[in-house]
């Protein structure tokens, strides 16, 4: 950011065109180093005050392929939608916490089987809440704790349909075929 030079005599309300007038400006990028971005990157999910965000706004999110699900994470619908596949996700931890702020649009939530989740705490406001997965997981599988609002929405958690497992095989295919184009 510029800090504008200004005229000593008006506190800093007048820009001065004075070369000399000018004050050095603090600098803003000083603790934006490499090794202090991959920091910041890496805390993010990792504590409840700092949470993964996945936020549709007005248009469609969808969050699939390999991916590590941190232990918080935000989901805000707002008028679109936001789908979270974690059929090929990992995890750093057996609970995952999250929280919910519906909106008017929908959530869904597609996790492994053998995973469970409880939605309990979601209150449905105006809109929905259903879940057709187990509410306790499989001994050593990852556990979805869901809390929050739905105002107008839905919010849906199940287990991969067919149509989702040939849209995983066909993306594996897909991601086969282009590290198979990379090495020639």
């Amino acid at each position: 950011m510029t800090q504008w030079p200004t005229y000593p005599d008006t506190g800093g309300l007048i820009p001065s065109s004075d070369p000399r007038d000018a004050q050095p400006a603090p600098s803003q990028t000083a603790d934006l180093t490499p090794a202090s971005l991959a920091e910041r990157y890496a805390a993010i999910g990792h504590t409840s005050d700092n949470p993964m965000i996945f936020a549709a706004g007005g248009d469609t999110l969808r969050k699939a392929g390999s991916w590590v699900v941190p232990p918080f994470i935000k989901i805000q619908g707002g008028f679109g939608s936001v789908v979270l596949d974690m059929q090929r996700a990992s995890t750093l931890t057996e609970m995952i916490g999250v929280e919910i702020s519906g909106g008017l649009g929908e959530i869904t939530i597609i996790i492994p089987e053998g995973w469970g989740a409880d939605l309990t705490a979601v209150t449905p406001g105006l809109g929905s809440r259903r879940s057709t997965v187990a509410g306790a997981p499989t001994p050593g599988m990852p556990f979805l704790y869901l809390h929050g609002t739905m105002t107008l929405g839905s919010l849906k958690i199940r287990y991969p349909k067919n149509r989702d497992r040939r849209r995983l095989a066909r993306d594996i295919a897909r991601e086969q075929r282009q590290a198979t184009r990379a090495l020639r």
